[in-house]
């Protein structure tokens, strides 16, 4: 019994060394693939950093380039000494503009649809009595009213609004150049709640200014209708020409109202 004992006792200390030595095997594996996951992160932090820093160098390195280049265009542009020996400072914009070229033509003056519907109202228009400009500025057929004071926040404001938009065709009498009619062709993006926005807003400039507009989304249609005015306002210039009265322009009528 006393050997048996002992070898009992001595198997239990045995499986208990053989325990603890794969438990400390156990922590030595841990602990390496620990220091290794460790080492792999300050390697990529490390890898982060220097790409960072490269990424700041570059970015300076290119600012300067550009503030170089610049510096040199400023001094070398004819346009920009010509403004300083004016005694004109630069603004940034145009700087810009002669640091490098920021406009280009455009290859036509109006869209195919456009061209199109402009080619079928010289047909049906007589030239000799009517001149169609296309893309006219608004803000070159119709000004603020004198009330509003002159480069105040509010001219501005309302100068600004209309001096954005153009209309496709405006009409105009070739022996007095009197402001006749303007013509608007819609198309999708008249659909738009922005564009929405500036139709409206449009119509009644004109129509304060008093300048008939006349406006379709069928171009077919739009010709008949611009037609049918012209012939209308050319027999009614005829009648008042023949009475000896002068026939009243759009200006003339907004003065009228203004007084």
């Amino acid at each position: 019994m006393y050997f048996a004992a002992r070898c009992s006792t001595g198997c239990r200390q045995s499986s208990a060394l053989s325990e603890k030595g794969q438990k400390d095997e156990d922590d030595d594996r841990k602990t390496h693939r620990e220091r290794k996951e460790h080492q792999g992160i300050k390697y990529m932090a490390k890898i982060l950093m220097m790409a960072g820093s490269t990424v700041v160098v570059l970015s300076l390195l290119g600012f300067l380039v550009l503030l170089l280049k610049g510096r040199a265009v400023t001094k070398t542009s004819p346009v920009l000494m010509s403004l300083k020996a004016l005694g004109i400072r630069p603004s940034e914009a145009e700087q810009r503009l002669c640091r490098q070229r920021v406009w280009v033509g455009n290859d036509t003056l109006m869209t195919p649809r456009e061209q199109h519907f402009f080619r079928e109202l010289l047909r049906h228009t007589s030239r000799n009595r009517w001149l169609l400009c296309p893309q006219v500025r608004v803000a070159d057929i119709a000004t603020l009213s004198s009330h509003i004071r002159p480069r105040s926040r509010t001219w501005w404001q309302l100068f600004r609004m209309a001096s954005q938009w153009h209309c496709d065709v405006v009409i105009v009498d070739i022996r007095t150049f009197a402001i006749v009619g303007a013509i608007e062709l819609d198309d999708a993006s008249h659909l738009k709640k922005q564009r929405i926005r500036r139709d409206i807003l449009l119509e009644e400039v004109l129509r304060q200014a008093g300048i008939p507009l006349l406006r379709d989304r069928d171009s077919e249609k739009l010709v008949r209708r611009v037609s049918e005015f012209l012939k209308y306002r050319e027999a009614e210039t005829d009648e008042i020409s023949a009475s000896g009265t002068a026939l009243p322009t759009a200006h003339t009528e907004r003065r009228e109202d203004e007084k």
